[in-house]
């Protein structure tokens, strides 16, 4: 089920609680390219794997359940791809 997916297509375990996407930003394009993810079965080893990853453009997703995680998850795919949230990244960087 492409809800239960990440952005690269990887089937999520219902034990995942935070993924981390490593990701890389066009500026001209004004586009968001996630080109590796890492599943966490505890959201704070997803923390500190964003924290200390030397990669700004990265994104952090988690949830205290699966079902959080997978609202969160969406909202970041929307995210991804609305302009005005890649402005505001572009501007963030």
């Amino acid at each position: 089920m492409k809800e239960l997916q990440t952005i690269l297509g990887t089937e999520i375990p219902i034990t995942t609680r935070g993924i981390v996407y490593l990701c890389q930003f066009d500026y001209q394009k004004m586009k968001l390219t996630v080109c590796r993810e890492i599943l966490c079965e505890r959201a704070g080893d997803a923390l500190n794997l964003y924290a200390n990853i030397p990669n700004p453009e990265s994104q952090l997703v988690m949830g205290a359940t699966f079902d959080e995680l997978i609202i969160n998850l969406h909202q970041l795919h929307e995210d991804i791809k609305d302009k005005k949230w890649l402005t505001q990244l572009a501007e963030t960087l």
